[in-house]
């Protein structure tokens, strides 16, 4: 980096920064990859977006000479006047020259000499301070990117950009500055198209780093750009399940170690699991819920409400019905057109693969998808590891061979005949050890019995795509923390 780009901002530790964020910096990388290969690049993020300037450190601390254009108005020597000059003296316009004294002596014999009043003898007129004079507008953007390069010259700015000063410069642009959108993107086209006409390779063009909203440029802007030498980057699935699971994490309450139990273990695990897939992409509202929350499915929808009032909830925009989007909106790199608006506010998104709307725009049914989806990924595995470890501890109390209980209870043989009688055993389904236990084939304890029991309802329930209700839930992380 150049002295003249001024002091870089290194990006901060805090996970809470949004910059820091393995998805957000991987965004930024593609962003720096673009520059690196001679490419201007467009940022357009939603007016919702808080701070997007933010972004800048992490794609240029890879860029070895920047710098950012002057805002409209800024001080600069483009649009400062010129400084006062003093008048000149007037020249001796005849009459004699009147003391500056009070004495009366003085004062009567200059009215004897000259014959006149003192106080009508003409002095020279005090001087008049030029006025100063305002530019008559406000220097365009060519103007003001032309202002940081040295020295003067006759040529455009474009000539002295691909000519005199084609060093690889990344000029940096905030759209929101600017007052003139039309000029803005002209600059857009030019510039590289200029840096393409001159024959420069990728490390000497000068590009442009500008950040925008759609607001920021003429309408339908962005899709006249389809030449490969502007790269436009949509703030569209920055923000990863990684990013919303390291916020939550962050954002909980921290518990004494002597106090974390297996049960709390995979309770503490639930409860961010839930909270990252209910949030999605929306962070603000993931670590205002990672601090209230008491964990339980039927306080949720209150403690949603509640957070609500602490975070930017987006409101729904006016007379735009929610619009049908075909499958896959969610993996382009883009937002599709129908959902322009409600991505502008910040009320939608796409994350880990799928449109995520806010959910403060989610019905109830969704919300309990979002809860059972937690559940599932993070249950199931549990589960089938107590099933295994109690399959494990019964097999031996069996009345019946193992080849005849396999062929009795067991999976089919024909799709199964590469494994063994005795991993085919330890694989019995809740279900078959049921029904081995009610025909007396396994002889289970009480508290084998009830942990059978509490598994399979859970994992029934889940497999009917309905989320586990607190007391359920209870049950569960009770019988599970035996293996924990």
């Amino acid at each position: 980096m150049t002295a003249a780009s001024g002091t870089r901002t290194a990006p901060d530790s805090d996970p809470h920064k949004l910059a820091t964020l393995p998805g957000v910096r991987l965004w930024t990388r593609s962003v720096a990859k673009d520059l690196a290969a001679g490419h201007s690049c467009l940022l357009l993020v939603p007016a919702a977006m808080l701070d997007p300037a933010s972004l800048l450190p992490g794609i240029l601390t890879t860029q070895p000479h920047w710098l950012r254009v002057p805002p409209p108005g800024a001080s600069s020597a483009l649009d400062e006047p010129e400084p006062d000059e003093p008048e000149p003296e007037p020249l001796w316009s005849g009459q004699p020259p009147v003391l500056d004294i009070d004495d009366s002596f003085l004062t009567g014999m200059m009215a004897s000499i000259f014959g006149a009043d003192p106080a009508a003898v003409p002095t020279p007129a005090p001087p008049v301070p030029r006025p100063r004079v305002a530019p008559d507008r406000v220097p365009d953007v060519e103007a003001r990117l032309e202002s940081l390069l040295p020295g003067e010259s006759a040529g455009s700015v474009y000539d002295r950009l691909t000519i005199d000063h084609a060093n690889g410069c990344v000029y940096v642009l905030d759209a929101a500055d600017e007052k003139d959108p039309e000029a803005l993107a002209q600059l857009l086209l030019r510039l590289p198209a200029a840096a393409k006409a001159a024959g420069l390779a990728p490390d000497q063009r000068p590009r442009l780093l500008v950040i925008a909203t759609p607001e920021d440029l003429p309408p339908a802007y962005p899709d006249r750009l389809t030449g490969e030498d502007i790269a436009v980057h949509w703030w569209w699935g920055a923000i990863g399940r990684l990013d919303t699971a390291s916020v939550t994490a962050v954002n909980r309450p921290l518990r004494a170690r002597a106090a974390l139990t297996g049960r709390h273990r995979i309770e503490e695990v639930l409860v961010q699991a839930t909270i990252v897939e209910v949030c999605g992409p929306h962070l603000d509202l993931a670590a205002a819920l990672a601090r209230s929350w008491d964990g339980r499915p039927e306080s949720l929808p209150a403690a949603l409400s509640s957070a609500y009032t602490t975070t930017r909830v987006p409101m729904p925009v006016p007379g735009d019905p929610t619009t049908p989007v075909q499958h896959g909106g969610g993996l382009a790199q883009r937002p599709p057109a129908a959902l322009h608006p409600q991505w502008n506010i910040g009320s939608i998104d796409s994350w880990d693969g799928h449109l995520r709307p806010h959910p403060a725009a989610s019905s109830g049914p969704t919300l309990d998808k979002l809860v059972w989806l937690a559940q599932n990924r993070t249950l199931l595995p549990l589960i089938d590891d107590a099933r295994e470890a109690l399959a494990t501890q019964v097999l031996p109390t069996a009345t019946l061979p193992a080849d005849q209980l396999v062929a009795a209870y067991g999976t089919d043989r024909a799709t199964s005949a590469a494994t063994s009688t005795t991993e085919r055993l330890r694989s019995l389904e809740l279900g078959q050890l049921a029904a081995a236990k009610r025909d007396g084939r396994l002889r289970f304890s009480a508290a084998q019995a009830t942990t059978l029991f509490t598994l399979r309802n859970a994992r029934n329930c889940l497999s009917h795509r309905e989320h586990l209700s607190g007391a359920t839930l209870h049950r569960l992380l009770d019988q599970l923390s035996l293996n924990h």
